[in-house]
């Protein structure tokens, strides 16, 4: 069976593209815009509980970064400070130009704080869901630091397996995160992509940039906002790869201590902890959706 697939199947080809931007879709009215970022290697279909709820209280809009969701992979450079400028401008052409409060979950945490460093008079709030530390490969275990050289590796041959259309007959392989089983089937036709792994290996290679980036962002002043770190963000079953022994306690205390640090940006900040795992934007969505509304309704829109 395997030597007829080899036989049969024909490669698809990668198309990819210097020009690709974003995918941004809004619903709900309000005087205030959610502009929601989801992680490395997530699209809208990580938010949507979380949409569902939002846009009953107010505006929201969702980014699909270049690549994701698409038939075409992004091209040239994937750091913070590029994507920002990409979710900014296609945020103009949908007339989202001021009162935004900026959602970033895990990497999508860096794009918020850089978009708020770029257009600080379009901001009026910033929501960090289990976001990405700048600090955070030099505090977490090493091991976690030698799973991304894993991941970029293993991209390549995953990429070669999509061209093939081979990922589609191993999807049982392929980590769903909490997805909803109602989502399930959109969310497998986005990842057995090879745009998708593409888009996934840059985003992968161009983090430690993105990271250098967001250092120099350490001062909010009064900006509201809202940190929700994950008590038990990293699990087996997400860990990025394949390690023996990996120190998931270690791991977890470290990282909980980080997302209390950045709460510290602000002086006009709100702390919460979720108790499940990375992915609390699908997990612990209704947690989620209520510490926002909280910190909407008492820190921006205080006419409630």
């Amino acid at each position: 069976m395997a030597v007829l697939m080899t036989q049969c199947s024909v490669k698809k080809k990668l198309i990819t593209n210097h020009s690709l931007s974003p995918n941004c879709s809004c619903e709900g009215k309000g005087s205030y815009t959610f502009v929601l970022d989801a992680g490395m290697g997530n699209w809208l279909i990580f938010y949507s509980p979380v949409i569902q709820k939002l846009k009953l209280h107010t505006k929201v809009c969702w980014i699909d970064r270049p690549g994701y969701n698409m038939f075409e992979a992004p091209a040239g450079k994937r750091d913070a400070e590029t994507i920002s400028k990409e979710i900014n401008a296609v945020l103009v052409k949908n007339n989202v130009v001021d009162s935004i409060i900026f959602v970033g979950h895990s990497m999508g945490g860096l794009h918020a704080r850089m978009f708020q460093y770029l257009y600080p008079e379009k901001v009026k709030g910033l929501v960090l869901l289990d976001a990405a530390h700048p600090n955070q490969f030099d505090t977490l275990p090493e091991a976690f630091s030698d799973l991304k050289k894993q991941q970029l590796e293993y991209m390549d041959r995953v990429i070669k397996f999509a061209q093939r259309d081979w990922i589609k007959f191993q999807k049982d392989k392929i980590p769903t995160f909490g997805i909803p089983d109602s989502l399930l089937r959109r969310y497998y036709e986005v990842t057995i992509s090879p745009q998708y792994y593409h888009t996934l290996k840059k985003e992968v290679f161009w983090f430690d940039t993105s990271l250098l980036q967001v250092r120099k962002i350490n001062d909010l002043g009064q900006l509201p906002l809202l940190v929700v770190g994950s008590k038990n963000s990293m699990q087996q079953e997400i860990l990025p790869g394949k390690l023996d022994n990996y120190p998931f306690e270690k791991h977890n205390q470290v990282w909980l201590s980080l997302q209390k640090d950045l709460s510290n940006l602000s002086n006009n900040s709100m702390f919460e902890i979720s108790e499940q795992n990375h992915y609390l934007n699908i997990t612990d969505s209704k947690f989620v959706v209520n510490c926002i509304l909280k910190f909407y309704y008492e820190r921006i829109d205080k006419s409630f």
